[in-house]
């Protein structure tokens, strides 16, 4: 995972310029084009867009995915999201087995699982995911 990058212009810039020069250029035109329509009707939220649009790339290309990283959104792209954690209705984040289980401890540290076909079952603490 990579470390926290502030989300500034400066440093967006700054990240680009080391990594693709020709993406900075791109980013400086947009910035540009943001200050004009500041200038013109003093909304700073067309600043606030052009460091949304740029963050994230800047971020990977200071950081780019590691080979492990680019394997599971290979998968993903696939629609192979076993192994991943998923959020539920209730905002609980769950993990997938390689059965399709998912796998979750509540905050009393109960272990629990839904099987494939939504069942959701409390399982005894001395059990673990690879012995289900």
């Amino acid at each position: 995972m990579a470390p926290p990058f502030p989300r500034e212009a400066r440093c967006i810039r700054e990240a680009l310029d080391r990594t693709d020069p020709q993406r900075r250029a791109e980013f400086d035109r947009d910035f540009q084009e943001a200050l004009r329509k500041v200038a013109e009707d003093y909304d700073t939220g067309h600043i606030e867009e052009v460091l949304d649009d740029w963050w994230g790339a800047a971020i990977l290309a200071e950081y780019p995915p590691t080979e492990k990283e680019e394997a599971i959104r290979a998968r993903a792209d696939r629609g192979d999201f076993s192994g991943l954690v998923r959020i539920d209705e209730h905002g609980q984040s769950w993990r997938e087995d390689e059965h399709g289980n998912l796998w979750r401890t509540d905050d009393n540290g109960d272990l629990w699982r839904e099987t494939p076909d939504g069942k959701r079952e409390k399982v005894e603490t001395n059990t673990t995911p690879e012995e289900n």
